[in-house]
């Protein structure tokens, strides 16, 4: 897919009481991507975590044909994939179900509009809404990004990786077994799950909130 065949709308964002507005300092992108709502901001948050997304750039837009006239569609997201991705690159539009519901009918016929266009472009389409993901994965990736996002003490991150060669630990256990100091416990826990936001820990991020109780390994995949 060539970016050629898109345009990108400078975003320019409303302050609303009824919306959350903002930025996010995006690692993928090395600058900050502002958001309309919370879900989008949610949808960005995840796009960051994906390791089949190599960046993502807010409104594209491009023509579509609708109710039997041309007019141009501005997205929320659009998403490259890395080279060697299996996936076609990609459109987002974020909605919320609830929103989606309310005319069914309407959104149905112009989703199917979109999806002609962006197949021409040799694009996928999403629907990312606040059902693609469980909430308890959302929030334990929230947790994370701080770690991707601040700077962090990364003395202890040989031996972290000693201790875990060929076993699991929870977090509690692994950094006691480096250091009973208690102000050193802390230094190790920023360390241990900052090597979780960076992927050269795994644990799981599904079904429960994550804590010091929590299970981690060396990522293989």
């Amino acid at each position: 897919m060539s970016l050629i065949s898109l345009q990108f709308k400078q975003r320019k964002i409303i302050k609303s009481y009824r919306s959350i507005t903002g930025h996010i300092p995006s690692i993928k992108n090395n600058k900050s991507i502002a958001f309309e709502s919370k879900l989008e901001n949610t949808c960005f948050l995840t796009l960051e975590f994906d390791n089949d997304i190599l960046s993502y750039q807010e409104q594209p837009q491009f023509e579509i044909i609708f109710n039997n006239r041309k007019s141009t569609y501005s997205a929320d997201c659009y998403i490259q994939r890395p080279k060697g991705s299996k996936k076609r690159d990609a459109i987002i539009e974020v909605k919320y179900t609830t929103e989606i519901e309310k005319d069914k009918e309407y959104f149905e016929r112009r989703f199917k509009a979109i999806e002609e266009a962006t197949e021409k472009l040799d694009l996928d389409f999403i629907v990312f809404t606040e059902e693609t993901h469980p909430q308890q994965y959302i929030d334990n990736i929230h947790f994370l990004y701080r770690y991707r996002t601040q700077d962090r003490e990364s003395k202890y991150d040989e031996q972290i990786l000693n201790k875990l060669q060929n076993t699991t630990m929870k977090a509690k256990d692994l950094a006691q077994s480096i250091s009973k100091s208690p102000i050193e416990y802390n230094v190790i826990a920023n360390a241990i799950w900052g090597l979780v936001a960076s992927d050269i820990l795994s644990t799981d991020l599904y079904v429960k909130e994550l804590n010091m109780s929590s299970e981690v390994k060396v990522n293989d995949e």
